[in-house]
């Protein structure tokens, strides 16, 4: 999925028991959705080694944002020595595939500048997936203030409505995203990351054109070998 989407569609699938044992590599995780940008998607935890694999070898994801320690709670995979948010696999599965790969861990409030920089500078690059433990509350701030930074017809009024879309608790009466949803009415659009998600959408065009045309001349070598055989 390459482009700008304000998708609300996304894949349902909460049991983290099937994703491990029976369904280990077929499905993405729960409220696995397109994000805008060059190939980005947001999601709920992974679930097991095989998921993240599929993930990359099917969406081809490259670059993973986990936004909850806690998403890796359930975690356990006896091949890495890994199991829980004592010793988390997550990391170690992205390492193993190659995967770049960034722990901004969020609670009730929003990533720090720092952090934000970081989150954004992956995005932009694309192929990306930011996920948390359900795909809603954190992952949501997350999707709701990169549309406003890249989208600049993207207004308050517009992004709330896709963000409450995913579900969570953004409106219970005792607000406990209140930090989170600041943090997205306060996003503004910036030019500069646009443009890097802009280039990043073009960059691939040269390589497609140029696989086309490798093929091109490797077909006519061929033709013309087989003509001079024959």
């Amino acid at each position: 999925m390459k482009g700008i989407t304000d998708t609300t569609q996304f894949v349902r699938n909460h049991d983290w028991k099937k994703n491990q044992i029976i369904d280990p590599i077929g499905t993405p995780p729960d409220r696995f959705a397109p994000l805008s940008g060059n190939n980005n998607y947001r999601s709920g935890k992974i679930a097991s080694f095989e998921q993240l694999k599929m993930l990359k070898k099917k969406y081809g994801i490259k670059r993973v944002v986990n936004l909850a320690l806690d998403s890796m709670k359930h975690q356990q995979d006896p091949n890495f020595n890994c199991g829980g948010m004592e010793a988390p696999c997550e990391p170690l599965w992205a390492e193993e595939l190659g995967l770049e790969y960034f722990p901004a861990y969020l609670s009730a409030r929003p990533p720090s500048p720092d952090k934000w920089e970081v989150i954004k500078a992956m995005l932009a690059k694309g192929n990306t997936l930011i996920h948390c433990t359900h795909g809603v509350d954190r992952t949501g701030a997350v999707a709701g203030a990169w549309r406003k930074t890249i989208e600049p017809e993207v207004t308050n009024e517009t992004i709330l409505p896709y963000t409450y879309a995913f579900g969570g608790q953004w409106k219970m009466a005792s607000d406990p995203n209140r930090h989170l949803r600041d943090f997205i009415l306060n996003a503004q659009y910036d030019p500069a990351v646009r443009s890097a998600v802009d280039r990043s959408m073009r960059f691939n065009l040269p390589l497609i054109f140029g696989g086309i045309a490798f093929a091109a001349l490797g077909g006519a070598i061929y033709w013309r070998f087989f003509r001079k055989l024959s």
